[in-house]
C-alpha cells in the first residue's frame, strides 16, 4: 500500500491493562507509560538533528536535477553543472555509507549495527541514556561504525525543539483521557462531540489505531514506506503466512466484549492510512523469527522477479529487528499504518526531493 507502515514490538499491559480499562470505564495509574514515553521523545528528538544533518549530505552529494523548463542554453548548463558536480567530503561518505531507508527513515533513532541483536541492544542503549549528552554520545558511536570520519565531520543541524515535558504530559493525558470519554459516551449512545457521529460507530473505526499510535509513543518501533504487510508480502510471494499471524483481536479482548464491532473491525492486510493489521502473540514470536530463516529467500527471490528484490530483503530485515526487539521485551508483534516517529517530518521520497 502506499503511506506509511510500522511494525511494533507490543506490550499486551498497555492494552490491556490502559486501554481496555479506560474504555471500560475502569481508572488507571498511566505514570510508567507515561515516564517511557518521555525517555523514547527525549531519544528520538536528540538524534533528530544528526538524521536531518545527514539528509542534507546526502542531498548535497547529489547534482542538481535538470530543470523542467528553460531555454535549451538553461539544460545544456544544467547537464554541464552536473557532470562537474563535485559534493563535498562528508556528503561522498553519507552517500557512501548512509542507507536512508534504514538509518534514517527505518529503524527507531539512529543505528548503524549489522547484527539484529546489536540493533536490539542500541535501541536499549537508548531509552537507558541519562541525558541528551548521553543521546549524542550513542548518535556519534553509532555513525562511527560507518565511517570514523563521518562521525567526526557530521554537526546536527538545529531542528525544532519539541514542547515542553510538562506539556507534552498533559499531551498524551488528554489522548488516554479521550479513550475513557469515548468508551462512556459509546456506554450511553451519545454522539462523539468532535465528529458528531454515534460515538460507537468512531469507537469501532478509530479505537485500535488510536491504542497503537499511543503505544507507539513509549516503544521503539520500525518504519517503511510503500510496502505491504507480512501476510500481503506472503501472498505475492507464494509462500503460506504463518498460522499465528492473526488480526490484532487479542490486543483488545475486554474492549470486543463489550464492544463486539471493535472485534469484528480488525483485520489482517493494511488497506489504507490508520488501520490496524497483523499481530503475532509473545509466545509466537520466536516462531515468526524462524519462519522469517526459513522462508525469507524464498521471498526475496519472488520479489527480485518482479524487480523489488532490494526493497523486499530491506522490509524483512526492518521486520526481523522488530521481531527480535520483541523477544528481547517478552512482546508482541503488531503491523500498523500511518504512525510515524517522534521528531520533524521524515525525509520526502525520492521523486520529492527537489
Amino acid at each position: 500500500m502506499k503511506g506509511w507502515i510500522s511494525f511494533h514490538p507490543v506490550d499486551l499491559e498497555f492494552f490491556e491493562g490502559i486501554v481496555g480499562s479506560l474504555v471500560c470505564g475502569e481508572k488507571v495509574n498511566p505514570e510508567r507509560y507515561l515516564e517511557a514515553a518521555l525517555r523514547v521523545r527525549r531519544a528520538s528528538w536528540e538524534v533528530a538533528g544528526y538524521k536531518r544533518a545527514l539528509l542534507d549530505a546526502l542531498e548535497q552529494a547529489e547534482p542538481p536535477p535538470p530543470p523542467s523548463e528553460g531555454t535549451v542554453w538553461d539544460k545544456v548548463r544544467t547537464r554541464l553543472e552536473r557532470f562537474d558536480h563535485r559534493p563535498p567530503a562528508v556528503a561522498r561518505l553519507a552517500r557512501q555509507h548512509i542507507e536512508p531507508d534504514l538509518h534514517l527513515d527505518g529503524r527507531p533513532f539512529l543505528i548503524a549495527e549489522r547484527s539484529t541483536e546489536r540493533v536490539c541492544e542500541f535501541a536499549d542503549h537508548y531509552l537507558d541514556a541519562q541525558d541528551e549528552r548521553a543521546v549524542a554520545a550513542l548518535a556519534r558511536e553509532q555513525l562511527a561504525r560507518l565511517d570514523k570520519v563521518l562521525a567526526e565531520e557530521v554537526e546536527p543541524v538545529e531542528v525544532q525543539a519539541p514542547s515542553a515535558e510538562m506539556a507534552y504530559r498533559s499531551e498524551l493525558l488528554g489522548d488516554l483521557k479521550a479513550l475513557h470519554d469515548l468508551g462512556r459516551a459509546a456506554r450511553e449512545s451519545e454522539h462523539w462531540a468532535t465528529s458528531h457521529e454515534p460515538a460507537l460507530a468512531v469507537l469501532e473505526r478509530e479505537l485500535p489505531w488510536r491504542a497503537a499510535y499511543l503505544h507507539s509513543r513509549a516503544v521503539p518501533f520500525w518504519v517503511a514506506r510503500d510496502v505491504d504487510g507480512l501476510d500481503s508480502v506472503c501472498s505475492a510471494a507464494g509462500v503460506n503466512a504463518p498460522s499465528f499471524l492473526i488480526p490484532a483481536r487479542p490486543l483488545f479482548a475486554a474492549v470486543g466484549e463489550a464492544f463486539p464491532g471493535v472485534r469484528d473491525s480488525l483485520q489482517l492486510e493494511l488497506s489504507e492510512e490508520r488501520q490496524v493489521g497483523g499481530f503475532v502473540a509473545p509466545g509466537d514470536v520466536s516462531e515468526l523469527r524462524a519462519f522469517l530463516a526459513a522462508e525469507g529467500a524464498a521471498i526475496i527471490r519472488a520479489a527480485t522477479r518482479h524487480g523489488e528484490g532490494p526493497a523486499c530483503e530491506l522490509l524483512l530485515r526492518k521486520i526481523r529487528e522488530c521481531a527480535a526487539y520483541a523477544e528481547r521485551h517478552g512482546a508482541g508483534y503488531l503491523e500498523a499504518s500511518g504512525i510515524l516517529p517522534h521528531g520533524p517530518e521524515p525525509r520526502p521520497a525520492e521523486d520529492e526531493l527537489y
